[in-house]
């Protein structure tokens, strides 16, 4: 380990050293203040998943790693913890979580990095600290506030930053500084931070970080003469200094990559709605000079007088390829620190990178607390010479002679809130293979099915 991140893990371990101080020094001097407030919270969620013909890392019959045909698995997610409030401006937080995952076909293995000796794992994490922040309001008598700690940072459609909490282990959590301000029109929130790994075996205080980024996305509605259009935008970094990115000269060096753009949106006109968000990639990738871009365009119509309250919608996701994997120019857009599970197919076999995915989409309301979408994707590689972002590595054709068509998929996934604390979820997927993938990985058509509860529970302790 480096000793940049013994540092940086000696920080955050003393960073929740004080505020586990300061929640029972505070608790001690003013439990009995009217405006205190101790509230324990626990979240649990069980999902049962079927995998046919894929997994997190490979398609097909015959995978490396994983089942050799399917695979039925189990995952399980405990959250507990507590929040106390001193006064209405004050908050902290201190939260655990344990991921588990049981009869899962493919191997801890898989994700493990042998260049850095580590694992960044998806699916299991074994107690971790999942919260331990302290967050203030109103700083200096300003509409102005600090949020120190380990945390969660998203923003708008979770597109740019994301929380990525469909995964097992959740996969943005940060230790961050984040500070908020709010004016009439909007805010403008500015971070410093670094990316947890989840690594079942090891405590986080005692390893690594992953990322390291610095970054600002802010939100202003524009004036009722500009149609009161909603603009955000933002720009951040994503940076790690450990050399296991591999250039196009084939020697390893670290990332060093800047991102800049905007979203732009307009919600409910007389039952039309769009998005649209674009952002451009630059910097360096080992060796090579970063010059990528991606954007995505949403149309919707939601018929409010009708049964159900249909909403249909169209979207277009593209994300840059690399379409010269000898040029010392690194062309394929990563996407940021985005979610991925309910943006590009929600079988996860696709990613914000080197993509075109065309989506028609039908959402419905059967009745309060129920909700049903329908999707349908069809996907291309935006570079048929880069690869497919299940695994770039596993499925490239450098010559570009597998062309640039992936495949199909329809997804179908319906909620029911059965009381305010418990939530249950069903879903199925189906893919059809493309001309590129049945060349490179496999003609089999993959099939996906899940369902999951979630409670989430509250109290007051004082």
């Amino acid at each position: 380990m480096h000793e940049y991140d013994r540092m940086h893990g000696s920080l955050v371990c003393l960073m929740a050293v004080i505020i586990l101080a300061l929640s029972f020094t505070s608790l001690c001097r003013i439990a009995h203040a009217d405006d205190a407030k101790l509230k324990f919270g626990s979240d649990i969620r069980l999902r049962y998943e079927f995998q046919d013909d894929f997994n997190m890392k490979y398609y097909g019959d015959n995978p490396p790693q994983g089942s050799s045909n399917d695979d039925g698995f189990l995952l399980g997610r405990f959250r507990a913890g507590l929040d106390y409030f001193p006064s209405h401006m004050t908050h902290l937080a201190l939260w655990m979580q344990d991921a588990e995952a049981w009869d899962l076909a493919i191997s801890d293995s898989a994700f493990y990095n042998s260049t850095l000796g580590d694992e960044n794992n998806p699916y299991k994490d074994r107690w971790e600290l999942w919260k331990a922040f302290i967050e203030t309001k109103g700083l200096f008598n300003l509409p102005l506030g600090m949020k120190a700690g380990r945390q969660r940072i998203f923003f708008g459609d979770k597109r740019v930053f994301g929380p990525g909490e469909w995964g097992n282990t959740g996969r943005w959590i940060w230790d961050a500084l984040k500070l908020s301000y709010r004016f009439d029109k909007g805010f403008l929130d500015m971070y410093y931070g670094r990316t947890m790994i989840h690594n079942p075996d090891q405590f986080s205080l005692k390893h690594r970080h992953f990322y390291e980024s610095f970054g600002m996305y802010s939100h202003v509605d524009l004036p009722k003469s500009m149609y009161s259009i909603a603009v955000e935008p933002f720009f951040m970094t994503k940076r790690d200094n450990h050399r296991r990115y591999k250039g196009e000269d084939g020697l390893y060096g670290t990332l060093d990559s800047w991102y800049a753009g905007f979203r732009a949106y307009k919600k409910d006109i007389m039952g039309f709605d769009w998005d649209f968000t674009y952002v451009r990639q630059f910097g360096d990738y080992a060796d090579d000079d970063i010059e990528a871009y991606g954007y995505h365009l949403l149309f919707g119509y939601r018929m409010k007088d009708i049964s159900m309250s249909p909403r249909f919608s169209f979207e277009y996701s593209y994300a840059s390829g690399d379409s010269n994997p000898y040029d010392h120019d690194h062309g394929r857009f990563d996407g940021a620190f985005g979610a991925r599970d309910k943006m590009y197919g929600r079988m996860n076999l696709f990613r914000w990178q080197n993509i075109e995915d065309a989506q028609v989409n039908l959402e419905l309301e059967p009745s309060e607390g129920s909700y049903v979408k329908a999707e349908f994707h069809k996907f291309w590689l935006a570079e048929d010479k880069d690869g497919w972002s299940l695994n770039p590595k596993a499925y490239r054709d450098k010559t570009g002679l597998a062309g640039d068509d992936v495949g199909k998929e329809f997804d179908i996934v319906a909620r029911y809130d059965y009381t305010k604390a418990t939530q249950i979820q069903v879903g199925f997927g189906h893919f059809w293979p493309g001309e590129f993938t049945k060349r490179l990985a496999s003609g089999e058509q993959a099939n996906w099915v899940f369902l999951q509860w979630e409670y989430k529970f509250t109290t007051g302790l004082i």
